[in-house]
């Protein structure tokens, strides 16, 4: 008689565990769908509020102005997973994003990869360095990362990057899961070791791949926003969602602040220690800016959202980090 009301008993307190999860779990699902609902009405704090009425040219001057850098290192991370075969049936025509179409500047991460070479080139011109690397293909899937030539070496133009990735291309299978992880963490190894030089990690990917909730990946944000001399952009192709993508930049702020404001210190231990946190963090979608129908209103758009944070960002690197101000 005893067995069976301890298996009760057991079975019992089993649903309530279940119950109590589902029903948190549930809550939290429809507060965050709210959030999402309510995402274009929200005004968030950034770190710190960069101005976006400014002209073109108004930033470049200010960009060349305030660079005290040897040189510029944009690396490119392209996103191979097995995802890319779906993500444009509404902006690619049902095409895969990678689908190639001899050597023109067809698909959108070709695209992506030619309007930003050919904003930074503007702007550095001979200051200018490429890298470029491949993530989430049958080979690294979502644990590392693959150079698209040679070793990784470095490309003089954006060009170069282009021819590259188009032969690359050709042999690449797609696959996953996929994560940025292993790119940021190398992006931020190349921060510590080349003070000298300012670094932009454009990862190129065609869905969300981000999460608030990946507590190594917000320490990972958090270490990039202390570290004075480079910058992430995430770069949106393909059909998204990207408000998704946007309410995940937000909410990682949110907690770069708030981990900001810990006393605990501990993961900034062999950091670049700086006085403030540098907005280095931004996420563009690439398809609304260039679906617009004026070429030149589309180039501006882009290379301010593109930009616009960054000499806010140089002013402040060399203001607040002997690093960089005794170069």
């Amino acid at each position: 008689m005893l067995f069976p009301l301890v298996y009760f008993l057991v079975a019992f307190f089993i649903y309530i565990l279940l119950y109590e999860y589902y029903k948190t779990n549930t809550r939290n699902k429809i507060a965050e769908l709210d959030s999402l609902k309510n995402l274009e009405n929200t005004q968030f704090k950034f770190i710190p509020i960069s101005t976006n009425n400014r002209s073109i040219n108004e930033i470049k001057t200010e960009l060349l102005t305030n660079f005290y850098f040897n040189r510029i290192r944009i690396i490119f991370g392209i996103d191979f997973s097995a995802s890319n075969e779906w993500q444009g049936r509404k902006t690619f025509n049902g095409q895969l994003l990678h689908k190639t179409n001899s050597n023109k500047i067809y698909n959108p991460y070709q695209k992506a990869i030619s309007e930003l070479g050919l904003i930074f080139e503007d702007i550095f011109t001979s200051k200018v360095e490429y890298h470029c690397f491949g993530f989430g293909d049958e080979t690294t899937k979502d644990y590392s990362f693959f150079p698209i030539l040679g070793s990784g070496e470095e490309f003089n133009s954006y060009q170069r990057v282009l021819d590259a990735y188009l032969e690359k291309t050709k042999n690449v299978v797609l696959s996953g899961p996929t994560s940025f992880t292993p790119l940021i963490q190398q992006f931020i190894s190349y921060g510590i070791h080349c003070r000298k030089d300012f670094t932009i990690l454009v990862i190129l990917t065609d869905e969300l791949k981000i999460s608030h909730a990946d507590n190594s990946l917000v320490e990972l944000i958090y270490t990039l926003t202390n570290l004075p001399n480079i910058c992430l952009l995430v770069i949106g192709v393909g059909d998204g969602p990207w408000q998704r993508m946007s309410y995940e930049e937000h909410r990682l702020r949110e907690l770069v602040f708030k981990k900001r404001s810990q006393k605990n210190k501990e993961f900034r231990h062999g950091i670049i220690d700086s006085n403030i946190v540098y907005d280095n963090f931004h996420f563009v979608d690439f398809n609304s800016i260039i679906s617009k129908p004026d070429k030149n209103t589309n180039e501006n758009y882009l290379a301010r959202a593109i930009l616009t944070k960054l000499p806010t960002h140089l002013k402040q690197a060399f203001k607040n980090d002997a690093n960089i101000a005794n170069f």
